[in-house]
């Protein structure tokens, strides 16, 4: 499954790469002298993807994913899943030392100045837990990469495809694993109770709908869609897909941190 940006309004379509032709140019790739607010803008976009990805090369929470998997069947899709999720923290360090600094694992000895969304904090202590953290935040993150495959900053643009069809994979997962788990009474019970923890969170990953930045953002051809644009290509894809299970949406504003 792919993700077809349909919310976009001309506004943004407009303002898409407006500040590179003001320059006259097209990208920015590795070694090149960038702009100062639009290395801020690329510095800040790396390390939110360290902060989740490159974090687990030195703190690895996904590991103990293992341990509550029920089949072997599911123990070897998750490790498969951990294991490209390592090849991405990994780029997403070396992009960082590109525009800032080589980190160490100093740096993720604790939260003070972590740039990872709030929804990593959650625990995940069922298999229900993971199958809609895979349904919801991953596809969260192929939303993400979609939309930057033509991202001006060469480097990102380079990975943002293969990281994509890995979301798109890693969320196709997780939809089949909570699929069986609706089968039974219990089990949607369970998924019904945990989506009131994950929907909400996932939302706000994409950023508040106020945010000044994503204009910087669009402007540079970093992104091509606003957070509030985003989103609602998310719920019209994710919507439908938990109410085939006979699950209850929250509703949109339920719990919701950046509205």
């Amino acid at each position: 499954m792919t993700n077809t940006i349909s919310t976009i309004s001309e506004g943004t379509q407009a303002l898409y790469g407006a500040k590179l032709r003001e320059l006259g140019v097209e990208h920015f790739d590795e070694g090149d002298q960038l702009p100062e607010e639009y290395r801020d803008l690329v510095r800040e976009v790396v390390r939110v993807q360290v902060d989740v990805e490159g974090v687990l090369l030195y703190h690895d929470w996904i590991k103990g994913w293992l341990d509550v998997a029920p089949e072997p069947r599911d123990r070897m899709r998750i490790a498969k899943l951990h294991a490209e999720e390592l090849v991405h923290g990994y780029h997403f360090l070396k992009m960082y030392k590109q525009v800032d600094r080589e980190l160490t694992a100093a740096d993720f000895e604790d939260d003070e100045g972590r740039k990872a969304q709030y929804i990593f904090s959650y625990s995940f202590d069922t298999w229900t837990d993971i199958a809609l953290l895979n349904t919801l935040a991953d596809r969260m993150g192929a939303f993400i990469f979609q939309d930057m495959t033509d991202c001006s900053y060469l480097p990102w643009r380079r990975l943002s495809s293969r990281v994509a069809k890995d979301e798109w994979g890693h969320t196709s997962l997780g939809f089949g694993n909570l699929r069986e788990i609706c089968q039974t009474e219990e089990g949607k019970e369970e998924a019904q109770r945990l989506l009131y923890k994950w929907y909400p969170a996932s939302l706000d990953m994409f950023g508040r709908s106020d945010s000044k930045r994503q204009y910087a953002y669009v402007a540079w051809g970093l992104k091509r869609s606003l957070n509030e644009e985003l989103r609602q290509a998310f719920v019209a894809q994710v919507n439908p897909l938990l109410d085939s299970l006979g699950l209850d949406i929250p509703d949109y504003t339920y719990n919701r941190q950046f509205l």
